[in-house]
């Protein structure tokens, strides 16, 4: 079921295409069961964590800007997606009325409801929506191989949509508060969202952070990481800024569907939830 936040003028609906659960040192995997004794806070019983497929959508002057659409129907691994347009159902929208997609970057989980199998191949989900991301995450996977556990096909589903398509890289407004975001290192062209209205800010950040956690143990990276190292980096400069000025944090695997806010304590950095 979706969630409501206001940031400031801004309505934002944080929805769910679905959840999953992954073994904490298989997603981090140079990470040791005994290190995550002190993040047991964001592991089931049996040491998962379990990620939402979030997406968000925020409502700006009369423009409704959907950001990730989740797995979908595709096949991956373990996860399994398919509940978004339920759950935009459940709360009033029709996919007529989305005028922009932006997609964080184009791993599948974020974009498998941009596209659905229609009469002659791939149709738009959301008719009447301009989709974007960043020219680099464009012209990656372009022409990248098919990343392994799906048969679902990126190069496919961007020549459905070139004739909607419209880049959006880094401080582009997709609508009155509601910016890009450069953030890369997950893959070469990630991007996350910046909202603001009437002095409140938040950030919306796909992947560019994958788990809580990530803000005290800051050189953890996940399985999904195209470039550690620079991903760590993004991560590093967002948490700065989202501490110094108090902004809201949220991101499409963090549990509960919820913004908080990165906090200090006994000098380290951690996410606290609304």
């Amino acid at each position: 079921m979706a969630r409501s936040f206001k940031i400031g003028g801004l309505d934002v609906l944080a929805l769910s295409d679905g959840t999953t659960s992954v073994p904490a040192t298989v997603y981090f995997p140079t990470t040791k069961p005994e290190q995550w004794q002190p993040h047991k806070r964001w592991l089931d019983h049996q040491g998962n964590i379990n990620f939402q497929l979030g997406c968000f959508l925020v409502r700006s002057g009369g423009k409704s800007v959907l950001i990730d659409t989740g797995l979908g129907p595709v096949r991956l691994y373990v996860f399994k997606g398919g509940a978004l347009l339920d759950d935009l159902a459940a709360a009033g929208v029709t996919p007529e009325e989305i005028d922009t997609v932006f997609v964080t970057h184009l791993h599948v989980d974020h974009c498998g409801t941009c596209t659905l199998d229609g009469d002659g191949g791939l149709r738009p989900v959301f008719p009447n929506a301009t989709y974007r991301w960043t020219s680099r995450e464009r012209d990656h996977w372009l022409t990248a191989p098919q990343p392994p556990g799906t048969t679902f096909s990126l190069s496919e589903m961007q020549r459905a949509l070139r004739d909607r398509f419209e880049a959006a890289d880094d401080g582009a407004a997709l609508a009155e508060g509601v910016n890009v975001i450069a953030t890369p290192g997950h893959t070469p062209g990630h991007a996350g969202v910046i909202l603001s209205s009437g002095g409140e800010r938040a950030f919306i950040l796909g992947d560019a952070i994958a788990c809580p956690a990530q803000l005290e143990e800051t050189e953890w990276s996940g399985m999904g990481d195209m470039d550690p190292q620079l991903a760590r980096r993004s991560q590093e400069a967002v948490a700065r800024e989202a501490e110094a000025d108090g902004a809201l944090l949220a991101a499409s695997h963090f549990p509960d569907l919820t913004f908080g806010r990165v906090l200090r304590g006994q000098g380290r950095r951690f996410w606290q939830p609304l």
